[in-house]
């Protein structure tokens, strides 16, 4: 049996029900869970709405680049667009995959789980088509080269071909592709022109209080937002402080919120100010003089996986209420009046602007010109 006959069908509704299926005040459209980066949900809902037009749900027409530091929901996001589908979700982990034929056994894997009506059948002549599916495939600039050669002709819009080492051939003219990387740059430069780019950026304090609150329904406003104080960038981190923090305020037989949230930042190595040990290790070293990248990790005593991933990004980000506090120059990380006013407020040294590399100084007094 054609693979074509072993895809799920679905009604195709009105124009005003797409409309409502994808209205950002539709409690059940499943993107609208995704708090913060409204531009980003705009746009993959736009894709919803097109597919949905159709009776296979079919996306592949829009194939999405996903940029934005760690823990800023990229598969989250991923997620929740394959789930508005309601089509099968592929996660493919670049560690995992030593040949293109692993990215299909992934595939057929998802489809069976998704439901028992998909099924991975050969056409007649032995070749595949693959049913309307979304492929996810996170830090995408890790995959094998052997692996990304074999992914140019599937994700190339006029091939849409897969061919793996068993000698399988594969069209995924039905696939919605979606990758995900931190850096534009890290981008396979092939892969560039393929993807529509969506960029990701940290949440707000306020949009960090609305996920907590999503967890946390008996907590008023208030509540979320001392959480989102101490923890403003990561959903997951904020969500643990959270959880201690109410552990702690039933442990101890009721103390303040605000007693439970400092007790369990100080457990953490969060100031009162929100920012991490780390963070301050780093603003308090790039406050005396700028910092080559591959020298910094030593400087603050931090791994240079876990300083890229994980301890920078949140210094170097400009969110909609806050500007950088770390910069990038030609003599490597520098701080900012951002960083040097941080480091006034908690009372530490710091050479001001002097700490700046010219460039850097120039900049500031450009723009205050």
């Amino acid at each position: 049996m054609n693979i074509a006959q072993r895809q799920m069908l679905f009604s195709v509704p009105s124009k005003d029900d797409r409309r409502w299926a994808v209205d950002p005040q539709n409690p059940k459209f499943g993107l609208n869970k995704f708090v913060g980066n409204e531009e980003a949900r705009r746009r993959l809902s736009r894709a919803v709405f097109s597919a949905l037009g159709k009776e296979n749900h079919c996306c592949s027409d829009y194939s999405f680049a996903l940029f934005g530091p760690p823990s800023t929901g990229k598969t989250y996001l991923a997620k929740l667009f394959a789930s508005s589908l309601d089509i099968p979700f592929v996660t493919i982990e670049p560690q995992s995959v030593r040949r293109v034929h692993d990215i299909f056994l992934e595939v057929e894997k998802a489809c069976r789980e998704h439901h028992e009506d998909i099924a991975l059948v050969p056409n007649e002549d032995g070749t595949y088509i693959l049913p309307p599916v979304v492929v996810f495939i996170d830090e995408v600039h890790n995959l094998k080269d052997s692996v990304v050669q074999g992914l140019l002709k599937a994700t190339e819009p006029n091939d849409r071909t897969m061919v793996t080492e068993e000698g399988f051939e594969i069209s995924t003219s039905n696939v919605c592709w979606v990758i995900a990387t931190t850096d534009r740059g890290d981008l396979f430069d092939a892969f560039d022109t393929r993807f529509q780019k969506v960029n990701l950026r940290l949440y707000t304090k306020e949009e960090m209080a609305q996920i907590i609150k999503m967890n946390n329904a008996d907590w008023d406003d208030a509540t979320c937002l001392l959480v989102a104080k101490y923890n403003s960038h990561v959903p997951r981190e904020a969500l643990a402080f959270a959880r201690d923090m109410r552990v702690e305020h039933e442990m101890s037989g009721g103390v303040s919120w605000e007693d439970a949230a400092e007790t369990v930042a100080i457990d953490n190595g969060i100031d009162q100010w929100g920012m991490t040990d780390a963070r301050v290790e780093v603003l308090k070293a790039l406050g005396q003089r700028p910092i080559s990248v591959s020298q910094l990790q030593y400087v603050v005593h931090v791994k240079e996986e876990e300083l890229r991933k994980f301890v920078m990004p949140p210094l170097l980000a400009r969110t909609p209420e806050s500007a950088p506090l770390v910069t990038v120059s030609t003599k490597g990380y520098s701080i900012t009046l951002e960083g040097i006013a941080e480091l006034g407020k908690r009372g530490l040294p710091n050479r001001g602007v002097d700490a700046m590399p010219k460039q850097i100084r120039q900049m500031y007094e450009n723009s205050a010109a």
